[in-house]
């Protein structure tokens, strides 16, 4: 486990991915693409705000339903980006660069979700094994 929110791999990760796309997409200044742009950014600011929260959690479960939350934040991200693509605004250049960081994320999230589907299953097998046991 990292010493702080700011040593930790994913966050910094996360961090990095939702400046990127705001740099990738901050030219969008015309109403009809601005809300385009403005979602993307405001996802991708949700995901690295939901993996600093999950750190911040004391439990277990509390923190695998943030990193759940933030993997279903990089999920949406990946969409708008497609969309933002599919409809000019981002180049394919800023794209495979975008999902080359979003899918550096993913794996960290998804290691770090096993992680903790590890340490709850253990803790639940020492819950029942110490309620079973005669005293």
């Amino acid at each position: 486990m990292a010493g702080t929110l700011k040593d930790l791999k994913v966050w910094q990760e996360a961090v990095g991915l939702a400046a990127d796309v705001v740099r990738a997409l901050r030219h969008a200044n015309r109403r009809e693409v601005e809300v385009v742009a403005e979602a993307a950014m405001l996802t991708a600011l949700a995901l690295a705000e939901h993996v600093a929260e999950g750190y911040g959690r004391y439990t277990g479960v509390e923190q695998r339903q943030l990193y759940r939350a933030a993997r279903r934040d990089l999920l949406r991200l990946e969409t708008q980006l497609a969309v933002a693509r599919q409809a000019d605004l981002l180049s394919p250049a800023h794209l495979v660069e975008l999902s080359h960081r979003a899918q550096l994320v993913g794996r960290l999230l998804g290691g770090y979700l096993v992680y903790l589907d590890r340490q709850l299953g253990s803790a639940e097998r020492v819950s029942r094994d110490s309620a079973g046991a005669p005293d």
